[in-house]
């Protein structure tokens, strides 16, 4: 930034100087602390310029009579001489007066808050949450507590080992650590519990911890049969049940499952032809009112509409509860178009790859995939079984849930 735009709110000069003896000029002036700065000399006239402050060029004068130089005014700069030049327009006067209290009373108040750091939580996440404290746009920053926002942020999130709030301007920005591994607390469930099949499959592998294992690689199992057992029988050395200890029964059981999958897709498909016309319009909201302009439709065809909104702002981090965006309006002709069979199976391929990605999530391992694609008068059926392995073992209560039971026999 130049050096004289310092002297914006003051008033400032540029000034021309004549004479002999500049250099004298600019010492004296040098000793009486009046401002200079940006000395510049024009190579063809030999010229000398600078710029001052107004009240320091009236203290110049003298200093010019005793070194024998002219000073002239080249030019001027700042809001005193803004005002003196439009001093007879009042209604533009009492505008910008207004203008400058309401930006001094938005200034007052949050307009933007934004995050830095936060990968696993969204924004969204995260404003939810704050406006239940309540921390939200349109409060005062007088209002808001950094230290309580953080503190809360850090209660409420475990993963967040590190948060800090700030204010710039009209903005809230909260920068956010996260943990790359959350280490939680484990507690082991020791109700006593039985193991069964959550699904329909045939064992390919046990692997038991407790209780007593009731299945073996190659066995069909359907939903619901008991896999494990949590009721683990005592016998005494003449092999005689004395005592059974129900158990929280721990085990994997992996078995080859399938999973089915379909989707029916419309003969045809609606394809939108644009046809080049173009229309344009602005979006304005402010204060949770909105208004647009648009150019009218004359003949009144079909349109599709774009608009990317934004917020507006005077510097970086004065932002204004002004949202504005350019709205694009295109033309097209609408039509219905057959699935071709390159589109067919690539419809198939984007099916089968967004389940078998569902499955890989929930660590299910992939055998393979038997689709199909069958077409008749309802439309497009893209079918498919995808064979899996993976854990079928959950848990089920004991109906009796005591700790021990003793049998005794009696004749």
């Amino acid at each position: 930034m130049a050096l004289h735009h310092r002297f914006f709110f003051c008033g400032g000069v540029r000034a021309g100087i004549d004479g002999y003896d500049r250099e004298r000029f600019f010492n004296i002036a040098a000793q009486r602390e009046l401002s200079v700065c940006e000395i510049s000399e024009d190579h063809e006239t030999k010229a000398v310029t600078f710029w001052t402050k107004v009240s320091d060029f009236k203290k110049m004068k003298p200093v010019a009579r005793k070194t024998g130089t002219r000073l002239s005014i080249v030019s001027k700069f700042g809001l005193p001489f803004f005002f003196h030049r439009n001093r007879r327009r009042k209604l533009f006067a009492a505008g910008l007066l207004t203008f400058f209290l309401l930006l001094f009373w938005l200034s007052r108040f949050i307009w933007d808050i934004s995050f830095e750091g936060n990968r696993r939580f969204t924004d969204e996440m995260l404003l939810h949450y704050m406006e239940t404290l309540p921390v939200a746009c349109g409060m005062k920053k007088s209002d808001i507590s950094c230290e309580e926002l953080e503190s809360g942020l850090r209660g409420a999130f475990p993963e967040i080992s590190w948060v800090s709030a700030e204010l710039r301007g009209t903005r809230l920005i909260v920068h956010v650590k996260e943990n790359e591994a959350v280490l939680t607390p484990e507690f082991p469930d020791k109700t006593p519990c039985d193991l069964v099949a959550k699904r329909d499959g045939t064992v390919v592998k046990t692997v038991t911890r407790s209780g007593i294992c009731k299945v073996k690689a190659g066995d069909p199992v359907t939903a619901g049969t008991v896999l494990v057992e949590g009721t683990v029988p005592i016998y005494d050395d003449s092999m005689t049940l004395v005592n059974a200890r129900q158990v929280h029964a721990d085990a994997e059981i992996y078995a080859e499952t399938a999973y089915a999958y379909e989707k029916t897709l419309p003969r045809t498909y609606e394809v939108r032809a644009k046809t080049g016309k173009v229309r344009k319009g602005i979006f304005l909201e402010a204060f949770g009112h909105s208004f647009y302009f648009l150019m009218p439709d004359r003949d009144g065809g079909s349109w599709e509409f774009v608009m990317e909104q934004r917020q507006l702002r005077l510097f970086e981090n004065f932002y204004l509860p002004v949202y504005g965006a350019v709205i694009t309006a295109n033309e097209y002709v609408p039509y219905e178009r057959a699935y071709t069979e390159a589109e067919i199976q690539a419809a198939a391929g984007r099916l089968e790859q967004e389940y078998m990605e569902n499955l890989s999530e929930k660590a299910i391992q992939i055998l393979g995939n038997d689709d199909k694609i069958e077409t008749d008068g309802s439309g497009i059926r893209i079918s498919g079984v995808m064979t899996v392995v993976e854990d079928i073992a959950e848990a089920s209560p004991i109906e009796n849930s005591e700790e021990n039971q003793t049998f005794h026999e009696r004749n």
